[in-house]
């Protein structure tokens, strides 16, 4: 039985935010992406809520763990929904 796939966060400047596990990945037409799942710190905490801070977005988001996808990386992540299951959007650079 394969592993749910572990998305790692980050912001533009390359500091780790978060990392999704057991994360549900949907994947678009067109290079776009949902991500959903918990949402957890470093140490593996939960995020009651992730917040949307204009300063640090476009997140990026690590998907080399998706074994169903040719890419290894999304850009402009954004969050959809911020309480648990957190959910976040993404495209691949084309």
């Amino acid at each position: 039985m394969s592993q749910a796939p572990v998305i790692k966060v980050f912001t533009p400047a390359g500091k780790l935010v978060g990392q999704f596990v057991n994360a549900h990945v949907d994947m678009y037409p067109d290079h776009h992406y949902e991500i959903s799942g918990e949402f957890v710190d470093e140490d593996g905490h939960p995020f009651k809520k992730v917040e949307f801070n204009p300063q640090v977005l476009p997140y990026t988001l690590d998907i080399s763990s998706v074994k169903q996808c040719n890419h290894a990386t999304l850009q402009g992540g954004y969050v959809q929904r911020g309480r648990q299951p957190v959910k976040m959007t993404g495209s691949c650079k084309i």
